[in-house]
């Protein structure tokens, strides 16, 4: 704290002061003038110096007194990344009151550890919850899966068939749901559950096409892959960036026209140290009041109003999982005509952090 912000909090003071010397003056002259003798200006000039003189000494040592307490404070204010732990630095009051206000901080500090470390745990009890919910959901996901594989070898008649078939849709519609569950948990502990490679961008994408084959084959969609050249290497984590890429193609199928042959395009391509993945659809497209909007959380736009199972948190969790990995995405709509996402990666980007 510099001296005139010193000086401004003690105004009373010193206008109190000034207030009290004039009175003494005043006091001074009329017991002259009551005693039948001669004012002396030098002695009025004598004590309005001496009063002046005392009022500056008494804030030159309560400023020095105050001086380091005062400055801790402002430094603690310009810490960018305020901690309990640079608090406990401070702890040198000067007067009671300071030393009450530094109690009662303790106190705080100490009440709001407890109620945040409260938090925590059930936080982490929470995520344990959803994980071992999302595990357990698997298995009877998968056994559905099988079940309904065993039914179409099982039974010819067609009607039968088609239930079958309308029960693997929705069990595929909720073992997506709890990807993005399991997904969203672990992002919370993202540091921990992430691992840079060098990735063969072809090959990841080749695989979450051959994973989505059946999904084409239903909806009559076609992918179409377009590269440069035969190898594209970035640095990534395989699972998440897996995720990524496997959401964006998702919504591209259910957003894109179905049963008329419409195509979904892969594009890989190399712009200087960049490498670009474009996901291209000819569907429906996004409203352009919408676009800046879809990878806000449970954000589902027109679109979502015409797909149930839109949750609003799949390119959410795309644009949180690709910035944590270092790299860019974006996407480009026109209603109509369709969608481009662009997944842009800086070569040694993850590998560099």
């Amino acid at each position: 704290m510099n001296l005139l912000s010193f000086i401004k909090d003690r105004l009373y003071f010193i206008f109190y002061t000034i207030l009290l010397g004039c009175l003494l003056i005043l006091t001074y002259v009329l017991v002259i003038l009551e005693a039948g003798n001669q004012i002396s200006i030098s002695n009025i000039f004598y004590m309005i110096v001496l009063s002046i003189f005392m009022l500056l000494l008494f804030l030159a040592i309560d400023y020095i007194r105050h001086y380091r307490f005062l400055n801790q404070l402002v430094r603690m204010k310009q810490e960018p990344s305020l901690t309990f732990e640079f608090v406990e630095i401070f702890m040198n009051p000067v007067t009671k009151e300071q030393k009450t206000w530094i109690e009662l901080f303790h106190q705080m500090n100490q009440a709001t550890i407890t109620q945040l470390q409260e938090q925590i745990k059930m936080k982490e009890q929470y995520e344990l919850l959803i994980h071992q919910w999302v595990h357990q959901m698997k298995t009877p996901v998968s056994v559905i899966s099988l079940l309904i594989q065993e039914g179409k070898r099982t039974f010819s008649d067609e009607s039968m068939k088609g239930f079958l078939k309308e029960l693997g849709e929705e069990n595929d519609r909720f073992r997506r749901g709890l990807e993005i569950i399991l997904h969203g948990a672990r992002l919370q502990r993202f540091s921990e559950d992430v691992k840079a490679e060098p990735i063969d961008l072809i090959n990841l994408v080749k695989q979450v096409i051959n994973e989505e084959k059946k999904q084409f084959i239903q909806r009559t969609i076609y992918p179409k892959l377009e590269t440069e050249n035969e190898n594209f290497q970035v640095h990534s984590d395989r699972k998440w960036l897996h995720f990524s890429i496997s959401q964006v193609v998702f919504n591209a199928l259910k957003y894109s026209r179905q049963g008329v042959g419409d195509t979904i395009t892969f594009s890989i391509t190399e712009k200087g140290r960049d490498i670009v993945l474009c996901i291209t659809d000819q569907g429906i497209g996004i409203a352009p009041h919408d676009l800046k909007r879809v990878f806000d959380p449970f954000f589902t736009g027109e679109n979502g109003r015409t797909q149930q199972e839109s949750t609003g948190m799949g390119l959410y969790l795309v644009k949180e999982i690709v910035n944590r990995l270092g790299h860019r995405v974006s996407i480009q709509s026109t209603v109509s005509e369709g969608s481009t996402v662009q997944f842009l990666f800086n070569t040694n980007t993850l590998h560099e952090r």
